[in-house]
């Protein structure tokens, strides 16, 4: 009886941990590297991503999916990137199922000269007008970026939207180079692209379906609510 005990509070202990790793995400993750595969038939695009982790990521690439030329900051098809190239990457957060992980991608900078600055994507949680233009404040509430009073280039669009239509829930490109160390950052930038002209457009925040998500609830509710009736048996016979 003890060791059933055990084993049913171990399985508990990981659905748990397993149920929150896959509720947990945020808004999107950056991930950067290089490109190690680009299958055009499944539209997924494989990179090696740098840094600690140092690990493989699949990214699948739905329509709603903006990729981006650094260079000339147009649209780009998934056929049009380059095994080793270097990409920046903003995709669903939280865990997945598979092996190697599979993410949902939301933008893609690609064509990154050795040189040159990527395009950082940037989240508008709030607006505020100044004397020479717009100050925006970012979701993750690390950075202020001032940004002129003229109408910004839209993806995918030959219209511009113009800065004084700016919502909060809207995402854009920005590139800029210098950040003033200060928290939160503060940077400026004329060299912007839309990627959303409307609130909430960024994908769901997790890697995997929701059936997968239900299935480990359910799996995981089941065996804590095993666990719990059996300590109260056991509390039970103690006291008799």
């Amino acid at each position: 009886m003890k060791r059933l005990s055990a084993i049913l509070l171990a399985m508990m202990t990981l659905f748990l941990i397993t149920g929150v790793a896959f509720a947990q995400g945020g808004t999107y993750t950056r991930s950067y590297g290089t490109v190690t595969a680009v299958n055009t038939e499944e539209n997924v695009l494989s990179i090696r991503t740098g840094g600690e982790t140092n690990t493989t990521i699949k990214l699948d690439i739905l329509d709603s999916t903006k990729i981006v030329d650094n260079t000339t900051h147009k649209q780009m098809q998934l056929s049009d990137i380059k095994v080793g190239t270097t990409v920046y990457v903003w995709h669903t957060a939280g865990q997945s199922t598979f092996v190697p992980p599979h993410r949902k991608a939301y933008a893609i900078v690609a064509n990154i000269a050795a040189d040159q600055m990527a395009g950082q994507l940037f989240e508008i949680a709030s607006i505020s007008k100044g004397e020479n233009g717009y100050t925006l404040f970012n979701a993750e509430g690390d950075l202020y970026l001032t940004i002129p009073s003229a109408s910004i280039p839209v993806y995918g669009q030959s219209e511009k939207l113009s800065a004084s239509k700016l919502k909060p829930g809207m995402v854009l490109l920005a590139w800029y180079d210098v950040v003033l160390e200060s928290y939160p950052g503060q940077a400026g930038s004329d060299t912007l692209l839309m990627l959303s002209t409307a609130a909430s457009a960024l994908p769901p925040q997790t890697g995997d379906s929701n059936m997968i998500n239900l299935l480990f609830a359910g799996l995981s509710f089941a065996v804590s609510a095993g666990a719990a009736a059996l300590l109260v048996r056991r509390r039970h016979m103690g006291r008799a």
